[in-house]
């Protein structure tokens, strides 16, 4: 077999490519095109293209951002590293690099529910738990609890229902879908009461009754609903008739289960559980009149928190069906 000759093989133009404006390694380059690595070497040198240092593949991490990332939002060296796509330890590096003390190892209490939200079962208090128990994360740590939401309306019920002043809200903007904020909380005792509620981490297949006293039901349920469900008015098969519809998606059959027997309990109305088009989920329906009643009963106040925009769609039936009764 005859020997590789990288003076005409790999040619200036092609290792200029792959090496410069591609950015390959020496190792990948001779495994793309099947050759060693001290080859490619060679004719990188012959060619008299520069060899690149470590120095060159350094990850430039703006000092005021791994500040705030690090101080204010209290994240971990592993979910800064995951943001710059690198390791831990390259972040622990650059902290030192930019004299930004190292925090005492163990969690850190960066914002705390107050202990008067957390003394007794409130209307906010219920609601707020529902927007967990649809878009909340509870992380291994057993100490911090997340929100994340595309809506900022949501975002600000969520703070205003626990009374979480001052608080600073990632923004995470998304180019292909929408962007998002998170709410960060390393609160032990607050964590424990969600526990005692029934939530645990990595939730959404397995979650299932929560302990929700009967009297905060329907505002829990509100808050639900705002997370995970949808309001919207559809219109019957015949085309001349509106009507409106709230469906909640679950991937938890026994939650969606629970809710059901608990608003019938509750209201005696009776919803329909189903799995959803793609069959991985399920929808919990309400339609015509008993979405309205439904809706009569968790807005059963102009003051109670709720998403405006979800509420918007139930009031316009609401009017247009009192309108109707009174001509």
């Amino acid at each position: 077999m005859a020997r590789f000759d990288p003076k005409t093989r790999l040619s200036y133009e092609l290792l200029g490519q792959l090496y410069n404006q591609e950015h390959l390694s020496i190792e990948e380059i001779a495994g793309q095109l099947g050759w060693g690595a001290t080859t490619v070497s060679r004719a990188l040198h012959r060619h008299g293209i520069p060899i690149r240092t470590k120095h060159d593949y350094r990850i430039e991490i703006p000092r005021d951002e791994l500040a705030r990332l690090y101080n204010e939002e209290a994240s971990t060296l592993e979910e800064i590293g995951k943001q710059f796509h690198c390791s831990g330890k390259t972040i622990a590096r650059r902290l030192q690099e930019f004299s930004i003390p190292i925090r005492p190892v163990g969690p850190v209490s960066a914002h705390i529910v107050p202990s008067d939200v957390l003394a007794a079962w409130s209307p906010d208090l219920a609601y707020a738990t529902g927007l967990l128990a649809a878009d909340g994360t509870l992380d291994n740590d057993r100490v911090r609890v997340e929100f994340i939401s595309t809506d900022k309306d949501l975002i600000e019920a969520y703070c205003r229902a626990l009374c979480l002043d001052n608080i600073h809200v990632m923004f995470t903007p998304q180019q292909a879908r929408k962007s998002w904020y998170k709410v960060k909380l390393n609160d032990r005792a607050f964590r424990s009461f969600l526990e005692d509620v029934g939530l645990v981490p990595s939730k959404s297949k397995s979650l299932g009754p929560l302990q929700i006293p009967d009297h905060v039901f329907r505002d829990f349920l509100r808050g639900v609903l705002d997370g995970d469900g949808s309001w919207f008015i559809t219109k019957s098969w015949s085309g001349r008739y509106q009507y409106l519809c709230v469906e909640l998606c679950s991937a938890s059959q026994r939650f969606g289960e629970w809710i059901r027997k608990q608003v019938e309990q509750l209201t005696g109305l009776q919803g329909r559980l189903d799995r959803n088009s793609t069959g991985r989920a399920y929808k919990l329906v309400y339609m015509g009149q008993k979405a309205l009643a439904l809706g009569r009963w968790v807005y059963y106040s102009p003051g109670v928190l709720s998403l405006p925009r979800k509420r918007r769609i139930w009031e316009q039936m609401q009017n247009r069906e009192v309108s109707r009764r009174t001509r």
